[in-house]
């Protein structure tokens, strides 16, 4: 990093922000990325391993194009209605999804813009959270 922009991320960070609160490296200002940062405390899935995954795919999106094709997010149980089932073996269902997928930052209400409320999306039961494999995931 020159020191151009060393001299700019100093005048830009409070000496209290903490370390998520930094201008992104790559993009040199608080980038896509940054946003998704400073939610990971509020959300878990209950498995380290997923959260790391879902984490890791919303740190590599650094602009707001790129979000609805990349991000993945965590979405609690109480954020679907009309859940159905949709195969014989109880895995699979569907359901509605009332927020609809992040499309891009609102800078005005500092908070993530939405499209497709209610969109119909497809659900696979986890029996065991914690034995989650990494094939299920690419299966995902």
């Amino acid at each position: 990093m020159d020191s151009f922009t060393k001299s700019i991320k100093k005048l830009l960070k409070p000496s209290h922000v903490n370390k998520l609160n930094e201008i992104c490296e790559e993009c040199n200002f608080i980038c896509t990325t940054i946003k998704f940062q400073r939610n990971f405390e509020n959300w878990t899935s209950g498995n380290n391993n997923i959260d790391k995954f879902i984490q890791d795919t919303q740190l590599s999106v650094h602009v707001n194009y790129e979000v609805y094709k990349k991000a993945l997010e965590w979405i609690p149980y109480d954020r679907f209605n009309n859940i159905e089932k949709s195969s014989f073996d109880n895995k699979v269902y569907k359901a509605n999804w009332i927020d609809g997928y992040i499309c891009e930052w609102d800078d005005e209400k500092q908070n993530w813009k939405r499209n497709n409320n209610n969109m119909i999306v497809t659900l696979k039961r986890i029996n065991n959270l914690k034995k989650i494999t990494l094939n299920f995931m690419n299966e995902v």
